[in-house]
């Protein structure tokens, strides 16, 4: 079972409610280990068959007894860490020092009975990986880490309560596969890391080293020139991106004990990582690592956290945005220009005038989406930036302005005079605009904006009326939901007025018959603050 399908079925039992929070590893006493190692020792020695000689037998038994913490307790406790996290999940002290103990056997040489090939095969794979960790200091500080303890740590699972539950990390992986898993999870590695020596995540310097020196290797007392921990690599190991160096590798041992070389699969996975403008996974991971963090402060601080993971999505949503803008513009630059040295190309030939009658429409429709690129990325810059105070009047003003149309605007309420709210100005306006090109497209020929204070006065109440067609009562709710249009339309522009006032301005928007029989939309905005001029 691959890293991967390990963690993906540890998520699965959390999804199905199944993983208790707070159930402890169980920890083997070293004078345990210690005493069943001197026993087996004692097996080998009048073990029938035993080739070893005296000098050998003393080397072997000194590897496993030396050292101020044996190789023996290291050895015990790093594999009842890995047993814990395969097939002697929740089992007894018992049990656990039972297969400890087989397990010591088989790598000091005892023959022992073992009762189905499938543990037999799974213990020998447990006992291999941890007799390849030769870095003392390693093992005593960390062992081996669990795939739920790696899910705790990467917020893939949270506590609740007795129970562990998914987070969005950890729904997000289990929707994907192959590379795709794997890529997501090292953008929520880099998105949280701490630095190249945080054991549980790939850091992004590490990414660059990696990229730097695809292979290294180093003495074995020289652990301080490896890229990152060893915990990190035997994770990029255990996910096919590395492979680690043994000992007895001779291109090794020309240079040193330990090392790695960077897999193909580990070239192209960190070659995304290091993307400048980042990825859609690394955008994602990052919003979602932040929300996580979060979520603790919210029990102490509910609105201030609440309002900075608003901010944290904001900022997501424009990442996101501009992703999908720079590639949809780097995509038709090239057909554009390409279109041109067509057109050139059949001046003077037969099929100049066929083309000529379809240029229009080609040439027109490239321009719109290019226009749609230009002020996607105009307006994604806006959520990036903190929400701030602004001037009611001006942002109406701009709002006017901007839009080029024959649809007379009038503007009331001009008496309030600098009438400020807190928001993004420029997505402001943009609603605005939004409202206005509805109106027009309904057939509207004039519209009146009329802004005034509300009677207790602690907020702005702004209505915008058109002489257009108007909106039936029924669909009048309906007509603010993603994808809805009365007119064939994309259904984002009422969308988009929607959320700016009530989820970034914290107000109130709603769709009214007008009294002149059109449509009024009618919004509630919080007043931030109001001085005369």
């Amino acid at each position: 079972m691959t890293f991967a399908d390990e963690l993906k079925s540890h998520l699965l039992q959390v999804q199905q409610g199944g993983v208790q929070a707070g159930s402890r590893l169980i920890e083997l006493d070293p004078a345990w280990a210690r005493g069943v190692a001197v026993q087996l020792f004692e097996k080998l020695e009048q073990q029938e068959g035993n080739k070893l000689n005296q000098e050998e037998f003393t080397q072997r038994f000194s590897w496993w007894m030396d050292a101020p913490r044996s190789f023996a307790e290291r050895f015990a406790s790093s594999l009842s860490r890995l047993l814990q996290g395969s097939f002697l999940k929740g089992a007894s002290r018992n049990e656990l020092e039972h297969y400890v103990r087989l397990g010591m056997a088989l790598q000091i040489g005892v023959k022992e009975e073992i009762p189905s090939l499938s543990r037999r095969l799974e213990l020998n794979r447990l006992a291999a990986i941890v007799s390849s960790w030769r870095d003392t200091n390693e093992m005593v500080k960390t062992g081996w880490r669990t795939v739920s303890e790696y899910a705790l740590e990467i917020r893939a699972v949270r506590k609740s309560g007795t129970r562990l539950e998914l987070t969005p990390i950890g729904s997000v992986f289990l929707g994907l596969a192959g590379r795709d898993a794997i890529q997501w999870l090292l953008s929520v590695e880099v998105a949280q890391s701490t630095g190249p020596r945080d054991e549980w995540r790939l850091s992004r310097d590490t990414v660059n080293t990696l990229l730097k020196m695809p292979k290294s290797f180093w003495p074995i007392d020289e652990e301080d020139r490896a890229p990152c921990s060893w915990s990190t690599l035997r994770r990029l190991s255990a996910m096919g991106l590395v492979s680690l160096v043994e000992e007895d590798v001779p291109e090794a041992t020309a240079h040193g004990a330990d090392g790695y070389w960077l897999l193909e699969t580990g070239l192209q996975a960190l070659k995304a990582l290091a993307e400048p403008a980042g990825t859609p996974f690394s955008v994602l991971a990052a919003t979602l690592s932040k929300d996580e963090a979060l979520a603790t402060l919210e029990d102490l601080s509910g609105k201030q956290a609440g309002a900075v993971r608003f901010q944290a999505s904001a900022e997501a949503t424009a990442l996101q945005a501009r992703l999908v803008a720079h590639e949809i513009r780097n995509a038709l630059l090239p057909v554009q220009s390409a279109l041109e040295s067509f057109y050139e190309s059949v001046v003077g030939q037969q099929l100049e005038a066929q083309v000529g009658r379809h240029r229009p429409r080609i040439d027109s429709g490239i321009e719109r989406v290019l226009s749609f690129v230009r002020e996607l990325l105009r307006t994604s810059e806006l959520a990036t930036q903190p929400p701030e105070p602004f001037e009611v009047n001006l942002a109406i003003e701009e709002a006017r302005a901007s839009f080029a149309s024959h649809l007379a605007i009038q503007v009331t309420g001009a008496s309030l005079g600098s009438a400020t709210v807190e928001g993004y100005r420029g997505r402001f306006v943009l609603a605005l605009v939004n409202l206005l090109r509805n109106a027009e497209q309904a057939g509207a020929r004039s519209v009146v904006l009329d802004l005034k204070e509300d009677e207790g006065g602690q907020g702005l109440l702004l209505s915008l009326d058109d002489d257009g067609s108007g909106v039936p009562a029924e669909q009048r709710e309906r007509i603010f939901q993603p994808g809805v249009s009365l007119r064939g339309g994309t259904g984002v522009g009422l969308a988009l007025v929607r959320e700016v006032i009530e989820s970034e301005m914290q107000g109130k928007v709603a769709c009214q018959e007008a009294p002149g029989g059109g449509a009024r939309f009618f919004m509630r905005l919080p007043l931030k603050e109001r001085r005369s001029r």
